[in-house]
C-alpha cells in the first residue's frame, strides 16, 4: 500500500471480503497509528461494528454473553475491555449509513462528511473505507457511472494523500463440475467485479479473497496443493505504483476465537501479524489455554451456504 493510492477489494458473497477489509483495517491502526473513517452497512449498527474491532484487537470476544444467552468463555476481562476501547475509539471513526435520506449516499457526501469530523474533532484521517461501494448512489453497472465514482474516490485519495479501501462485489462468472461432482465457479478476473472494467483500470491495488475448496480429507492429486477449511487465498490482481505488492496469490488462515488472521511459515509454525496483541504465539496459547491448531468452522466465520443462489441482485 502507498499513500495517495487506494485499494479495491472485492470476492464472491460469504467469501470473506468484509472480515479481510478488517484485518487490514487494524493493522494499519496496529502498525501505522491510522485514524480511520469507515463507511459500512455489512457489519450491522455502529455498537456492533465497534464490538467486532475491540474483540478483533484483544484477540477476545467483547460480549460476555453468547447470542444464545449462555455465559461466553472466551470473553475478555474488565482490563482488557478498557485497553480495547481506549485504543480502537482513539483510531476509528465509524459513520452510519443512511439511504432514507436524499443525497446522504452519494460519494460527494461521504467525503463532505470526512472534512467535516476533522474539523470537528481536529484529526486527520489516514484512511477512509467504503464497504460496500455499491450502495452508493449512481454506482451501477454502467461504465460512465462507475468510472465517475471511482475516479472521484482517486482523485480525493491523491490530494489528501490517504490510503482507502473500496470493497466490491464480482460479477457473475460461469459455473463448472469439479472432481467430486460438485457445482463451481470460476475464479473472476480483475474485469469482473461489480461494474465492469473500469474496477481494474482506476484501482491502483486490486485485490481478490477467495475462499478455495478444502480438500483436507481427501487424497491429494501429483502437484495439488492441501487447503485447509479456514483458508483464504488473496489474489493480488494489481500493483501500481511498482513495488507496493507483487502480483500472486497468498494464503492467510482464519482464526475463529480472535476473528483474525494468520500466516503459516514455511516450518508450520502460525505468525499473527506483527505489532498485533496476538503476535507471540505463546501470550495468544496462554489466553486461550489452546494452540493454532483448533481452526474456523466455515459456517461461524462467513455464513457459508449449500445454496448456489445469493441476494444480490444480478
Amino acid at each position: 500500500m502507498s499513500r495517495g493510492t487506494w485499494v479495491l477489494i472485492g470476492g464472491e458473497p460469504h467469501h470473506g471480503k468484509s472480515q479481510f477489509t478488517n484485518e487490514i483495517i487494524l493493522q494499519l491502526m496496529e502498525k501505522h497509528d491510522f485514524k480511520v473513517a469507515l463507511f459500512s452497512s455489512e457489519s450491522g449498527n455502529i455498537a456492533k461494528v465497534f464490538s467486532i474491532f475491540y474483540g478483533m484487537y484483544i484477540g477476545k470476544q467483547y460480549s460476555r454473553v453468547r447470542s444464545d444467552l449462555k455465559k461466553n468463555e472466551f470473553a475478555m476481562n474488565d482490563a482488557e475491555k478498557s485497553i480495547a476501547e481506549e485504543f480502537i475509539n482513539n483510531h476509528l471513526y465509524v459513520f452510519e449509513q443512511n439511504p432514507t435520506v436524499k443525497g446522504y449516499q452519494k460519494i460527494e457526501n461521504f467525503y463532505k462528511l470526512v472534512g467535516e469530523a476533522e474539523e470537528r474533532f481536529r484529526i486527520k484521517f489516514d484512511c477512509v473505507v467504503i464497504d460496500p461501494i455499491y450502495d452508493i448512489d449512481g454506482f451501477e453497472p454502467k461504465a460512465e457511472e462507475v468510472k465517475k465514482i471511482l475516479s472521484y474516490i482517486d482523485y480525493q485519495c491523491e490530494t489528501s494523500n490517504r490510503i482507502d479501501i473500496v470493497v466490491n462485489h464480482v460479477a457473475e462468472t460461469a459455473k463448472f463440475i469439479d472432481k467430486n461432482g460438485n457445482r463451481r465457479k470460476y475464479r473472476a478476473g480483475g474485469d469482473e467485479f461489480y461494474g465492469g472494467k473500469n474496477n481494474q483500470r482506476k484501482a491502483k491495488l486490486q485485490l481478490l479473497v477467495e475462499r478455495p475448496t478444502p480438500n483436507e480429507d481427501q487424497d491429494l492429486e501429483p502437484g495439488e496443493e492441501r487447503v485447509t477449511s479456514n483458508q483464504s487465498n488473496i489474489h493480488v490482481l494489481k500493483a501500481k505504483p511498482e513495488g507496493i505488492a507483487k502480483i500472486g496469490v497468498y494464503p492467510i488462515f482464519y482464526d475463529w476465537k480472535s476473528r483474525r488472521y494468520y500466516e503459516r511459515k514455511e516450518n508450520g509454525q502460525s505468525q499473527f501479524s506483527k505489532g498485533s496483541k496476538l503476535e507471540s504465539k505463546e501470550i495468544y496459547e496462554q489466553n486461550y489455554q489452546t494452540n493454532l491448531t483448533v481452526i474456523a468452522n466455515p459456517n461461524d466465520a462467513f455464513y457459508t451456504t449449500t445454496e448456489d443462489d445469493d441476494d444480490f441482485p444480478f
